[in-house]
């Protein structure tokens, strides 16, 4: 066959040109490139740079970690200074240097590193093929050996990098191990690859801030999410997951609205009527041993469990056996077809406050839950949409209202309602003791027709009920409780809510509206607030993108309750959304690519 020598002229051309404009035939192309300016933030460059182009970043993650004021710390620290140089780390040369933490706290601290680790290594997708010998050794000190957490649990930290004779000296300095959690997870946010943003690149790094010195402490003391796993199932990896996001946003409370009416997924040793009549299947079910396991995975990573049994309303299916077991009807209006005369919602049900025998069950379940809570114990008694309409079609609750001498009226059923939460209450008690040895503890209920502020004070102690308010921030009742003494929490539905937008005539809140919203100051009573994450529309699915990176917006809200905007935040949060990403979550997008490349261009 004779030679195409047109064709060979051509393919020289070609690499000609392939050489003068810098393409590797070799190997992949060279990436973009990430510039640092100074009031902007990181910017693409024009083209892909060549490695002569050391004014970029070849990585997108590793120019937000140094560029700014903050980094790609989230949430926003007090004070921090960082260097923009960097240093090339391996986790198999991190140390952690424990000495300064009382024998008490040095196991569940050692835990904590665990967590530390393998966030360092998620950044390279596990895979890190820059294997450098750097020794980085964490010196932590911890003053206090105490590992419980609650709302006076001391939670700031100091942290300091140094680059010193070829070593990284990292310092920590805290009054508890949750203070010093959180500056182990600021460390890692110092942290981010090098791997080129350019498809074929396969060679992965880490770098480290070279230098910094960040000072930090939490503004409200409760930085919550609610998790609601009756409407729909979650399972315990997903929820473990979502756990691994509050921590990377240092959100300090998991409020597990774990049953409705809807199910019964909560496993009780004592009555297991509740899960074999009210779990959707026996796979769909949290054992008491899965409890446990989930209570400290979260407080490894710096997170409080709150368990709320709705009551005594939002009690339906997982109470319908009482009949059956001789103890009467336990619960009414359970799965009736009138739902909208009965009822927020199918399936109905409310527990029957005329039956002793349901207190009797309600002794059982609280014992329970009070055995495996974190001591101290913080409960959530649930408490709202009672519908009176429901106690109403029960002949039994209102033959027994009457021999009470309560109306039939709203002011009857308010009087009935009230009954019922201090008999819980004092069943609460008298569990918690038997179980834990702890005195009266504090308990939350929802906000309601209850806690209205004209008779909230004739039912319900300031000293012994925290408030959670869910009324729209329009409502005047947050502000009105707050000034007759209750401590509360807040949730506004129409903000914070993260279902809303997805049903009936609910407005959606994005992520900028959500960090723009601000509470009443710390000092005035409100404990903090937290994002409320409903399923009625929500599976394993979605969950991620439901509640990621919204939820992180709330969290800086609550950590540093910051006076700049959201324009200001993105960059810092499109790092994070990066950082969720890599550590296995899902989380929504934020923006077009290219305005997540250009810092500040699409505001």
């Amino acid at each position: 066959m004779v030679p195409n020598h047109w064709a060979l002229v051509v393919l020289l051309v070609q690499l000609v040109r392939c050489s003068e404009n810098n393409v590797n035939l070799g190997g992949p192309e060279p990436a973009w490139g990430y510039k640092c300016v100074a009031e902007e933030g990181c910017q693409r460059s024009d083209k892909p740079i060549t490695a002569s182009e050391t004014t970029f970043f070849e990585s997108l993650d590793l120019c937000r970690t140094v560029c700014g004021r903050f980094g790609g710390i989230w949430p926003r620290p007090v004070t921090a200074a960082l260097s923009m140089q960097t240093v090339k780390i391996h986790p198999n040369y991190l140390r952690f240097d424990l000495i300064d933490v009382p024998a008490e706290a040095r196991a569940t601290l050692v835990k904590m590193t665990h967590v530390v680790t393998a966030n360092l290594m998620a950044e390279c997708g596990g895979n890190i093929t820059e294997l450098v010998d750097t020794p980085v050794v964490v010196y932590t000190s911890v003053k206090s050996a105490d590992t419980s957490l609650t709302w006076t649990t001391d939670e700031q930290y100091a942290l300091d990098v140094q680059m010193k004779e070829g070593t990284v000296a990292v310092h920590i300095f805290a009054e508890t191990i949750y203070g010093a959690r959180h500056a182990f997870e600021t460390f890692t946010q110092l942290v981010a690859s090098d791997r080129p943003d350019f498809p074929g690149h396969v060679r992965c790094g880490l770098r480290l801030v070279s230098g910094a010195k960040v000072r930090d402490r939490p503004v409200y003391k409760h930085r919550g999410l609610t998790l609601d796993t009756s409407r729909n199932f979650i399972p315990l990896r997903d929820i473990k997951r979502t756990l691994d996001g509050m921590a990377a946003t240092k959100m300090n409370v998991f409020h597990w609205h774990v049953t409705d009416s809807h199910s019964f997924p909560l496993e009780s040793t004592r009555v297991p009527q509740f899960t074999r009549f009210g779990a959707y299947s026996d796979s769909e079910i949290y054992t008491r041993e899965e409890v446990k396991d989930l209570i400290e995975y979260a407080k490894v990573r710096g997170i409080r469990v709150v368990i709320e049994i709705d009551a005594p309303a939002h009690a339906g299916n997982g109470w319908q056996w009482g009949k059956q077991a001789g103890h009467g009807d336990l619960a009414v209006c359970v799965n009736e077809k009138n739902w909208r005369m009965l009822c927020i919602q199918p399936p109905c049900g409310q527990l029957n406050p005329a039956n002793p025998a349901m207190y009797r069950v309600l002794k059982d379940l609280y014992r329970d839950i009070a055995e495996v809570l974190p001591r101290p114990a913080l409960f959530h008694m649930g408490g709202d949409e009672v519908y009176f309409g429901c106690w109403n079609s029960s002949e039994q609750i209102v033959s027994y209202m009457r021999d009470k001498g309560f109306e039939t009226n709203a002011d009857g059923f308010i009087r009935l309602w009230a009954e019922f939460h201090a008999q819980a209450l004092q069943i609460w008690d008298e569990q918690l003791k038997k179980a834990t040895g702890e005195d009266k503890q504090p308990v939350m209920l929802w906000s309601s027709e209850l806690t209205n502020p004209q008779r909230i004070q004739r039912y319900l102690d300031k000293e012994r009920y925290i408030i959670q308010v869910w009324e729209p921030i329009e409502s005047p009742q947050l502000i009105q409780l707050l000034r007759l003494g209750y401590r509360v929490v807040s949730v506004p539905k129409n903000v914070w809510y993260l279902d809303h937008g997805f049903w009936g005539t609910t407005k959606f809140a994005n992520w900028r509206r959500m960090y723009a919203h601000m509470l009443p100051s710390s000092e005035t009573g409100v404990l903090g607030g937290e994002v409320a994450m409903w399923t009625e529309y929500v599976d394993k699915h979605v969950l991620d993108t439901r509640i990621w990176p919204r939820a992180a917006a709330v969290g800086e809200r609550l950590w540093a309750d910051p006076a700049a905007g959201a324009g200001a935040a993105e960059p810092r949060l499109q790092r994070l959304r990066a950082r969720l990403a890599a550590r296995g979550l899902r989380p929504d997008a934020l923006a077009p690519a290219w305005c997540g490349q250009h810092d500040g261009r699409c505001l």
